[in-house]
């Protein structure tokens, strides 16, 4: 007969062998999960859009739901306390990489939480406003993606004559407060002569302040709505209103508030964000960020809607139809 010292010890070896594999698996499900922070504007549904794009581009990449945390620091515009406060927040938290929208937050983030790898995104040249010190060679712990730059300020331009060669006066929409915008507005103002244009600016504050801005700025011909910044809560009223003008309308995608658009020619940022993903998916297994380059979207988009060209009295050139990728009914 076996003594029952002998069997009290032989569970107990076996419980605690249970209860050691039960630790080891769960250890190694927390090994594998990936903790991320996202740090972006509280703008809706911007916010969610973004944060929806990046998820999905995580997806895809064959990160599951369970094994993915997604820290989300919401910041109202402009309160760069707020972002200070979020990025340090994040950084306590130890995300492997954080996704920041914009250049402003861009910097904010870099400044308060150093050793904090970073994957923005921007519609606007990191270079020039400093937030890297190269395309290819970022440096310090930041890449991202820019889905703007002057050559595409240009290209609409060029795009709005040849839809409307008439147009002669055009409204430019932008958020003077942000650096990106800034550089948009810098690009149209440097590649109006060339088409023999006169701008008119209009500041997203501006409409915040006084709904009845746009009216006015005088009769015009053309609006050309610049990426970045809070320019989404201010666009849709701004384009329905350049539709009563007759005007053509420019912007660099259909968002939801773009969609009312005659034509859009560029990248969404969620669509953006959703590429980006790559380069969270690389710091997060281990790259730095510092030596990943600072990417362009891989595909940009011609968008025409022909039920606005119809409201405002214009035929869509056939030149313009065949180059579309989308053309809407």
């Amino acid at each position: 007969m076996i003594p029952r010292w002998r069997l009290f010890t032989k569970y107990a070896a076996f419980i605690i062998a249970l209860v050691s594999a039960a630790l080891f698996v769960v250890e190694m499900r927390a090994a594998d999960v990936v903790r991320i922070g996202f740090l972006a504007p509280d703008e809706e549904p911007r916010y969610s859009q973004l944060l929806a794009g990046l998820r999905q581009g995580l997806r895809d990449l064959g990160h599951r739901d369970n094994e993915l945390i997604v820290h989300e620091q919401r910041v109202p515009r402009g309160d760069n306390a707020r972002a200070a406060s979020g990025a340090r927040t994040l950084q306590r938290e130890q995300v492997r990489v954080t996704f920041v929208v914009g250049t402003e937050l861009g910097r904010v983030v870099r400044k308060e939480a150093p050793e904090l790898p970073i994957v923005f995104i921007t519609p606007g040249d990191p270079v020039g406003v400093g937030l890297v010190a190269s395309l290819a060679r970022p440096g310090g712990n930041v890449t991202g993606m820019t889905f703007e730059h002057p050559e595409l300020t240009a290209k609409r331009i060029e795009l709005m004559r040849e839809l409307a060669p008439q147009v002669r006066r055009i409204v430019v929409l932008y958020d003077r407060r942000d650096a990106s915008p800034r550089q948009g507005f810098a690009a149209a103002r440097d590649a109006a002569p060339r088409f023999g244009l006169t701008l008119v600016e209009l500041a997203v504050e501006d409409v915040q302040s006084n709904p009845k801005a746009i009216g006015l700025r005088g009769k015009f011909d053309g609006l050309l709505v610049i990426p970045g910044g809070a320019v989404s809560t201010v666009s849709a009223r701004v384009i329905e209103h350049a539709q009563r003008e007759r005007a053509v309308s420019v912007a660099s995608d259909r968002a939801a508030a773009t969609q009312n658009v005659l034509l859009s020619y560029g990248a969404s940022d969620v669509d953006v964000a959703r590429e980006a993903a790559r380069l969270v998916d690389r710091i997060a297994k281990g790259q730095r960020a510092a030596e990943l380059p600072v990417e362009r979207p891989v595909r940009l988009r011609l968008s025409v809607n022909a039920r606005v060209a119809r409201a405002v009295g214009i035929t869509i050139p056939q030149s313009v139809l065949v180059r579309a990728d989308e053309v809407i009914e």
